[in-house]
């Protein structure tokens, strides 16, 4: 067999089974820690050395090329074992962790209705539904903040002129890993859950991540959520500041 059939069959040994993982780490790469984050661009720089060499030297390929092809397969295989037993929490997917009973509202609906719902289910968001589809996202900084801006009380006020359109969600097959990556990157506490048909199907928060991490410890989860929670924190301070977003 060729040098360039071994080095193909590396590629699809290694990185096949890198596959899951390696999607999973472009999606949420910050979550990794900075010494993972080294370790995959030698890999990856070494891999993409290797190739272009075994394709330049073909069937006359050295016996220390064929060695280091194999050493680099070994490599992606440690890599493998070591960062999946390091975060195989944040594999898990959403289902798992998300509140299936959410109080929901529609655009008609007075603040003064979402932040009874708020205090009732003890919750700091509710999504806003029509025809069974997220619309929009209440939070109670959005009635306080256009009850205090515009001088009236929640009573007289819409839901649909005060709540968020712009809602960032996830779904239930999402692994925990991708929410918390989008929560950082969007600088939300919430994510609405959605279905394959873009239902409601539950909400999921930080808290909720934090809670089964406290009673699941050692899934590697809890780095992931002190970064996600650092970088929600960071909000820029020339962010403008609106009563609804």
């Amino acid at each position: 067999m060729s040098l360039k059939n071994d080095v193909k069959q590396v590629k699809n040994q290694a990185l096949s089974q890198l596959a899951s993982m390696r999607d999973e780490a472009r999606v949420r790469l910050h979550l990794l820690s900075l010494d993972a984050r080294t370790r995959w661009d030698e890999l990856e720089a070494t891999f993409l050395t290797l190739e272009q060499r075994a394709n330049q030297e073909g069937e006359k390929a050295s016996e220390v090329l064929n060695e280091n092809v194999n050493k680099l397969s070994r490599s992606f295989a440690d890599f493998i074992t070591n960062q999946m037993s390091a975060s195989s929490g944040l594999l898990t997917n959403v289902r798992s962790l998300m509140t299936t009973h959410v109080q929901t509202c529609g655009e008609e609906d007075s603040l003064a209705r979402a932040a009874q719902l708020m205090w009732e289910a003890d919750c700091g968001s509710v999504p806003v539904l029509e025809n069974s589809q997220i619309v929009g996202l209440i939070t109670d900084r959005d009635v306080c903040m256009a009850s205090y801006t515009q001088g009236r009380p929640p009573a007289e006020m819409r839901v649909g002129n005060v709540m968020s359109r712009r809602v960032y969600t996830c779904s239930v097959d999402d692994s925990v890993g991708s929410a918390l990556s989008l929560m950082a990157q969007q600088l939300v506490r919430r994510l609405p859950v959605t279905g394959q048909d873009g239902r409601l199907e539950g909400m999921l928060a930080l808290a909720d991540v934090a809670r089964w991490a406290k009673a699941t410890p050692g899934m590697g989860v809890e780095a992931a959520l002190a970064e996600t929670l650092g970088e929600i924190s960071k909000r820029s301070p020339e962010a403008p500041r609106v009563a609804a977003e």
